[in-house]
Protein backbone atom coordinates (compact mmCIF):
# COMPACT_ATOMS: atom_id res chain seq x y z
CA UNK A 1 0.00 0.00 0.00
CA UNK A 2 1.30 3.46 -0.85
CA UNK A 3 1.67 6.15 1.77
CA UNK A 4 -1.12 8.16 0.13
CA UNK A 5 -3.36 5.07 0.20
CA UNK A 6 -2.57 4.60 3.87
CA UNK A 7 -3.48 8.21 4.63
CA UNK A 8 -6.73 7.96 2.65
CA UNK A 9 -7.69 4.75 4.41
CA UNK A 10 -6.96 6.42 7.75
CA UNK A 11 -9.03 9.47 6.77
CA UNK A 12 -12.03 7.26 5.99
CA UNK A 13 -11.66 5.33 9.24
CA UNK A 14 -11.27 8.52 11.29
CA UNK A 15 -14.28 10.10 9.59
CA UNK A 16 -16.51 7.11 10.22
CA UNK A 17 -15.35 6.85 13.82
CA UNK A 18 -15.97 10.54 14.52
CA UNK A 19 -19.37 10.37 12.83
CA UNK A 20 -20.44 7.26 14.71
CA UNK A 21 -19.40 8.57 18.13
CA UNK A 22 -21.06 11.90 17.37
CA UNK A 23 -24.30 10.19 16.39
CA UNK A 24 -24.35 8.01 19.50
CA UNK A 25 -23.67 11.03 21.72
CA UNK A 26 -26.43 13.04 20.05
CA UNK A 27 -28.94 10.22 20.52
CA UNK A 28 -27.94 9.81 24.17
CA UNK A 29 -28.21 13.57 24.74
CA UNK A 30 -31.60 13.69 23.04
CA UNK A 31 -32.87 10.85 25.21
CA UNK A 32 -31.65 12.64 28.33
CA UNK A 33 -33.16 15.92 27.14
CA UNK A 34 -32.80 19.46 28.47
CA UNK A 35 -29.34 20.79 29.11
CA UNK A 36 -27.86 17.33 28.45
CA UNK A 37 -29.07 17.57 24.86
CA UNK A 38 -27.56 21.03 24.46
CA UNK A 39 -24.26 19.93 25.99
CA UNK A 40 -24.09 16.83 23.81
CA UNK A 41 -24.94 18.86 20.71
CA UNK A 42 -22.17 21.39 21.37
CA UNK A 43 -19.71 18.61 22.21
CA UNK A 44 -20.66 16.77 19.02
CA UNK A 45 -20.25 19.95 16.98
CA UNK A 46 -16.79 20.55 18.43
CA UNK A 47 -15.79 16.92 17.94
CA UNK A 48 -17.19 16.96 14.42
CA UNK A 49 -15.16 20.04 13.49
CA UNK A 50 -11.98 18.49 14.87
CA UNK A 51 -12.73 15.26 13.00
CA UNK A 52 -13.23 17.21 9.77
CA UNK A 53 -9.87 18.96 10.22
CA UNK A 54 -8.19 15.59 10.79
CA UNK A 55 -9.83 14.05 7.71
CA UNK A 56 -8.92 16.99 5.47
CA UNK A 57 -5.31 16.96 6.68
CA UNK A 58 -5.08 13.24 5.93
CA UNK A 59 -6.62 13.60 2.46
CA UNK A 60 -4.22 16.27 1.19
CA UNK A 61 -1.78 14.59 -1.24
CA UNK A 62 1.35 15.52 0.69
CA UNK A 63 3.53 13.41 -1.59
CA UNK A 64 2.94 16.07 -4.26
CA UNK A 65 4.09 18.79 -1.87
CA UNK A 66 6.87 17.18 0.18
CA UNK A 67 8.24 20.52 1.36
CA UNK A 68 4.84 21.40 2.83
CA UNK A 69 4.13 18.06 4.53
CA UNK A 70 5.43 19.16 7.91
CA UNK A 71 3.52 22.42 7.55
CA UNK A 72 0.38 20.33 7.05
CA UNK A 73 0.72 18.83 10.50
CA UNK A 74 1.10 22.29 11.99
CA UNK A 75 -1.84 23.63 9.97
CA UNK A 76 -4.00 20.79 11.27
CA UNK A 77 -2.92 21.49 14.83
CA UNK A 78 -3.47 25.22 14.36
CA UNK A 79 -6.95 24.64 12.98
CA UNK A 80 -7.83 22.51 15.98
CA UNK A 81 -6.54 25.18 18.36
CA UNK A 82 -8.65 27.80 16.57
CA UNK A 83 -11.75 25.60 16.87
CA UNK A 84 -11.16 25.23 20.59
CA UNK A 85 -10.62 28.97 21.07
CA UNK A 86 -13.78 29.63 19.07
CA UNK A 87 -15.79 27.22 21.19
CA UNK A 88 -14.55 28.79 24.41
CA UNK A 89 -15.55 32.22 23.12
CA UNK A 90 -18.93 31.13 21.76
CA UNK A 91 -19.89 29.05 24.78
CA UNK A 92 -18.61 31.55 27.34
CA UNK A 93 -21.91 33.38 27.57
CA UNK A 94 -24.08 30.28 27.25
CA UNK A 95 -22.60 28.02 29.92
CA UNK A 96 -25.77 27.93 31.99
CA UNK A 97 -27.75 26.59 29.02
CA UNK A 98 -25.81 23.35 28.69
CA UNK A 99 -24.63 20.52 30.90
CA UNK A 100 -20.83 20.79 30.99
CA UNK A 101 -20.40 17.08 31.69
CA UNK A 102 -22.27 16.16 28.54
CA UNK A 103 -20.26 18.65 26.51
CA UNK A 104 -16.88 17.45 27.76
CA UNK A 105 -17.74 13.75 27.65
CA UNK A 106 -19.05 13.98 24.09
CA UNK A 107 -16.13 16.10 22.95
CA UNK A 108 -13.58 13.83 24.68
CA UNK A 109 -15.16 10.65 23.31
CA UNK A 110 -14.98 11.94 19.74
CA UNK A 111 -11.48 13.34 20.14
CA UNK A 112 -10.05 10.24 21.82
CA UNK A 113 -11.84 7.84 19.48
CA UNK A 114 -10.65 9.59 16.33
CA UNK A 115 -7.11 9.96 17.68
CA UNK A 116 -6.94 6.26 18.61
CA UNK A 117 -8.18 5.19 15.17
CA UNK A 118 -5.74 7.55 13.49
CA UNK A 119 -2.75 6.29 15.48
CA UNK A 120 -3.62 2.59 15.07
CA UNK A 121 -4.44 2.93 11.38
CA UNK A 122 -1.28 4.85 10.54
CA UNK A 123 0.79 2.55 12.76
CA UNK A 124 -0.56 -0.60 11.12
CA UNK A 125 0.52 0.71 7.74
CA UNK A 126 4.08 1.42 8.80
CA UNK A 127 5.17 -1.50 6.66
CA UNK A 128 4.24 0.43 3.54
CA UNK A 129 7.01 0.49 0.93
CA UNK A 130 9.56 3.23 1.46
CA UNK A 131 11.86 2.46 -1.45
CA UNK A 132 14.67 1.40 0.88
CA UNK A 133 16.33 -2.00 0.88
CA UNK A 134 15.49 -4.26 3.82
CA UNK A 135 18.95 -5.84 3.83
CA UNK A 136 21.77 -4.95 6.16
CA UNK A 137 24.35 -4.92 3.38
CA UNK A 138 23.19 -1.66 1.82
CA UNK A 139 21.85 -3.50 -1.23
CA UNK A 140 25.26 -4.88 -2.32
CA UNK A 141 23.83 -8.40 -2.64
CA UNK A 142 20.85 -7.24 -4.64
CA UNK A 143 18.56 -7.98 -1.71
CA UNK A 144 19.71 -11.62 -1.44
CA UNK A 145 20.71 -12.22 2.18
CA UNK A 146 21.48 -15.89 1.51
CA UNK A 147 24.70 -14.97 -0.26
CA UNK A 148 25.92 -13.30 2.94
CA UNK A 149 23.80 -14.80 5.77
CA UNK A 150 25.75 -12.95 8.48
CA UNK A 151 24.74 -9.55 7.11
Amino acid sequence: MSQQGLFRRTAVRAGWTGGAITAVALVAGALAGGTAWTGAAWGALTGGLLTAITVVALLVPWDRFPMLASAGVMASFGGKVLVMIGMVLVLGGHREQLAPGWFFCTFAAVLLGVTAVEVVSLGSGSHAPSGRSNTNDGGRNGGNDEVNPGA
